[in-house]
């Protein structure tokens, strides 16, 4: 038979519940009681303790004769008890309603946990093996406010050395089994204080971090708890300072001085275990690290590059894509998605073709190289919770190019914009459209090609709220930012756009922070996340959204989105689940399938009248990278090009082909690119008074491992199948990267 004791304990006066009080129920029994089981109260007070007949049922007895105790969550002080008056024979089911008086609470309670306060702070100042004169002052500081800056025990203390094992044990009872966020609050900005207090960290004061991260099983749930603490989003929103830094730090990302201003850096880098598999670091550095992933470190100027065939004469413009090129050795697990972002631009004009390839100077990068060293990690580890410079995590503004309102810009998601010179590529610096920029910048914004205006999306990963909309004017003037509600963080990559509609993609690749603690990636395909699509008008807010739930999947690229009669029509790649191009592999130690190889162009309608949602596979041709004539965006449109996986190449991500999809008569044309060539992004350059939609060229970087030459294809988009147009070759290697852009000289000036 199972039996249970609960009950709420709440301030007699305010009638509020009281938290982390501890409780223990035992059964009065004629020469030692028996003890059935404790809790701690919750934040409303309440308590439920569960025990069974073994716990009490000696000889000739029938059910527990109950009393519970109600101590302050040190135990050290018992606050409430029915001892005298226990429950003769409880029932199964007992229930306590506990009050009691404030004054109770004042006298009992507080100078406790003042003194326990002190007693960790002490024991921190003690950890280096030496008490600096600052530190001194400062607890003296704490003790006066406290009423104790004449108790014995704390002036000892501060007059012997303490051992890093007395401090643990008191910062384990000063926080007990399940601290509030008030007394971890007092806590850290205490410690913060009294570290800053000598204006410097000797490295023996992170000896009591270390300890929390032993593998004692008492100390490895103070871990978590801690942990709990610091990644829950409710709490950092309560440690953003409340200054214009806060939306500094919203808009650059990944700032460390605001979300961890007021907590101790040092301590961030120890409540968290690092997956260090050496076995996964090998394999990452054998897929992102060689071959054509590896990066160039060369910054290069090249004038009449050889073509093969005949660049058309209409072709006049400037191809550039943007990717990963890690300046430096990374540190620890490295990703495709890490690296320094490297421009390389084509430029095309009468015929002939001329190269140049830069980094984008981040702030980051400009860090590191007057360190000569990587000094940020990427995605697959921690963020720098010690906040060198300030920065949590390097904006690497590798992913793509834009051209808005005369400014290029090189976008990541994560951060801010950087503004890029044209034609020598030299990086002005970020672009926050002049300070209206309040939360981070897709590196897939939506231009339409017939107002010019600019969708954008930006997300958070830390604290709500977790995405934001954004409409830029075609002057480049950002005309609102509104906030969506998401219920957790999600990594959204890429949206879609119709006339009238922005379309939002809150599926199942969601950002968990809380799984660092056990050492796991903070990113993780989430099977029972709810995958919902939303759509909301451009100038609408949260409230004018309307979701419509599918099944899990995720998507990385769309191609396209429109509006035909009362539906939402969206076609984009879509992949059945997603784990970032990270290998992995099954019990008999063989490579398990990749996300890539379910990859499908894939399209929804989204019935706005009705509510009805229809999904089906456009093609069952692996392929990603999807694009359109740009002429089309937010338009019904005919053709979708997309780059074909090669799966047999995985795990590395690949691709062997261009795929031309023709949605109206439902066939596909695929350019063959040849044994040991490989492609990236494909980008439609439209022929200049074209009149229909496929009348232009197709243009891309390949990578010929068997001649080991980079260049540039020009494909004749209405024959794919055909042979390249031209092929420019490029004099120096350029690595496998991810999104083009081509810029007409009706866009720019050559």
């Amino acid at each position: 038979m199972s039996f249970q004791v609960t009950g709420h304990v709440y301030e007699a006066e305010s009638c509020l519940g009281l938290p982390n009080l501890f409780v223990k129920a035992f059964d009065k029994d004629l020469f030692i009681d028996d003890e059935l089981g404790e809790a701690y109260t919750n934040n409303e007070g309440y308590f439920k303790i569960q025990y069974s007949e073994k716990d009490f049922n000696d000889l000739f007895e029938g059910n527990p004769d109950l009393y519970i105790v109600v101590k302050t969550p040190d135990r050290s002080t018992v606050l409430y008890t029915n001892k005298k008056n226990y429950r003769r024979e409880a029932d199964t089911s007992e229930n306590f309603e506990i009050a009691i008086p404030k004054s109770t609470l004042q006298q009992q309670n507080s100078p406790t946990d003042d003194r326990q306060l002190l007693r960790v702070l002490v024991g921190v100042a003690w950890i280096d093996g030496f008490l600096e004169p600052e530190e001194q002052n400062y607890i003296n500081q704490v003790a006066r406010q406290k009423g104790l800056i004449s108790d014995q025990e704390i002036e000892d203390l501060l007059n012997q050395p303490v051992s890093p094992d007395q401090c643990y044990q008191w910062l384990h009872t000063y926080l007990g089994k399940n601290p509030t966020k008030e007394r971890y609050q007092e806590l850290y900005e205490h410690l913060s204080a009294l570290i800053a207090s000598d204006t410097r960290l000797d490295a023996k004061e992170a000896d009591v971090l270390k300890f929390l991260s032993s593998k004692k099983t008492s100390v490895k749930k103070l871990q978590e708890r801690l942990s709990k603490i610091f990644l829950d989003s409710k709490f950092l929103m309560n440690v953003v300072r409340d200054t214009d830094e806060g939306s500094t730090v919203t808009n650059q990302g990944m700032k460390a001085l605001g979300y961890y201003a007021r907590v101790p850096n040092f301590i961030l880098s120890q409540l968290c275990t690092s997956k260090s598999d050496p076995l996964l670091k090998n394999d990452m550095a054998k897929i992102y690290l060689d071959d054509n992933f590896s990066p160039t470190q060369q910054e290069v100027i090249a004038e009449n590059l050889s073509i093969i065939g005949e660049l058309p004469l209409e072709l006049s413009g400037i191809f550039l894509r943007n990717g990963p090129n890690p300046r430096f050795q990374p540190l620890w697990l490295y990703h495709w998605l890490d690296g320094d972002g490297m421009i390389h631009s084509i430029q095309i004009n009468k015929g002939k073709a001329s190269y140049r390839n830069r980094y984008v100077q981040t702030e980051g990068l400009l860090l590191e190289q007057q360190e000569r060293k990587a000094i940020w990690p990427g995605l697959m580890n921690l963020p720098r919770f010690d906040g060198p410079h300030g920065i949590l995590m390097k904006n690497v503004a590798n992913t793509s190019v834009v051209l808005h309102a005369g400014k290029l810009l090189a976008l990541w998601e994560a951060g801010e914009p950087y503004e890029i010179k044209l034609p020598n590529l030299e990086t002005v610096g970020p672009y926050t459209f002049g300070g209206q920029l309040k939360s981070t910048f897709t590196a897939h914004p939506k231009i339409d090609p017939v107002t010019g205006e600019m969708m954008f999306f930006g997300c958070s990963f830390l604290v709500p709220p977790y995405l934001q909309y954004g409409v830029v004017s075609s002057a480049g003037e950002i005309l609102q930012t509104v906030p969506i509600d998401l219920p957790s963080p999600v990594m959204m990559h890429d949206f879609a756009i119709t006339e009238n509609y922005t379309i939002f993609l809150d599926l199942s690749l969601a950002f968990q922070p809380m799984r660092m603690v056990n050492g796991d990636l903070p990113i993780t395909f989430d099977w029972e996340r709810p995958n919902r699509i939303g759509i909301l008008p451009r100038y609408g807010d949260n409230s004018s959204i309307r979701w419509f739930q599918v099944p899990p999947c995720m998507v990385i690229h769309t191609a396209n989105a429109y509006e035909e009669g009362d539906e939402i029509v969206l076609v984009a790649c879509r992949m059945n689940y997603c784990n970032l191009l990270i290998p992995f592999y099954n019990e008999n130690n063989q490579l398990g399938e990749i996300d890539l190889e379910t990859l499908k162009l894939y399209c929804w309608r989204f019935n706005l009248k009705t509510g009805a949602v229809k999904e089906e596979t456009i093609n069952e041709v692996n392929s990603d990278f999807s694009r359109i004539n740009d002429q089309r965006l937010g338009r019904k449109m005919r053709y979708v090009y997309a780059s074909r996986i090669a799966g047999y190449m995985k795990p590395k991500p690949l691709f062997d082909g261009i795929i031309k999809y023709d949605l109206e008569k439902n066939r596909l044309q695929i350019h063959e690119l040849g044994r040991g060539r490989f492609c990236g992004e494909s980008v439609f350059a439209p022929r200049l008074g074209g009149t229909t939609e496929d009348e232009g060229w197709l243009l891309t970087l390949v990578w010929d491992a068997v001649e080991k030459q980079s260049e540039l294809l020009v494909i004749n988009a209405q024959n794919l199948e055909g042979k390249p147009v031209a092929r420019v070759l490029i004099p120096q290697r350029v690595p496998y990267g991810f999104h083009a852009s081509w810029l007409s000289f009706g866009q720019v000036s050559p």
